[in-house]
């Protein structure tokens, strides 16, 4: 079950987004979903050195260039960006909007979509499901221990 919380952040999300290390070994994904142009749902795998938060309401992705999920969300912008770990679960909506590379310094090889929010839906467990919890996101080895967030480009 999930509760609409509104279009901004919550605090233990907006966190993650922002002070994620990404340098650690066990890195967690993120997955998001677009619509393709058939209308079917899209998934697609990204970390948080790709995914971060520019203010409350507003959610930088960065997917690669010639990807299907980029083509989708240059196509029709509607995109859902799923979040789930031990510590919550949220599943946020928006919208797509691609920033030219010139602004953004991730090169040609990249697409950089400020994505504004339009929902977020948090699980919870319901009264018949008392007991149940998540005990883990999905996680990936992470083979680059040093770098930055391309997602970030500006202090909270």
């Amino acid at each position: 079950m999930s509760d609409d919380i509104g279009r901004e952040l919550p605090p233990d999300l907006f966190n993650a987004l922002w002070y994620e290390d990404v340098t650690v070994e066990r890195g967690r994904a993120i997955l998001i979903i677009t619509a393709d142009e058939n209308g079917w749902p899209h998934p697609a795998l990204l970390s948080f050195r790709e995914v971060g938060a520019r203010d409350p309401n507003t959610i930088r992705v960065v997917t690669y260039n010639g990807s299907t999920t980029t083509r989708n969300m240059r196509e029709n912008g509607k995109l859902t960006i799923v979040f789930v770990d031990e510590r919550f679960t949220y599943y946020v909506k928006g919208t797509a909007k691609e920033i030219p590379a010139h602004l953004t310094g991730t090169g040609e090889y990249f697409a950089t979509m400020d994505v504004r929010i339009t929902q977020i839906l948090k699980d919870f467990t319901g009264s018949d499901e008392e007991g149940a919890y998540i005990i883990s996101g999905i996680t990936f080895h992470n083979p680059w221990p040093t770098g930055g967030r391309p997602a970030q480009t500006q202090q909270p």
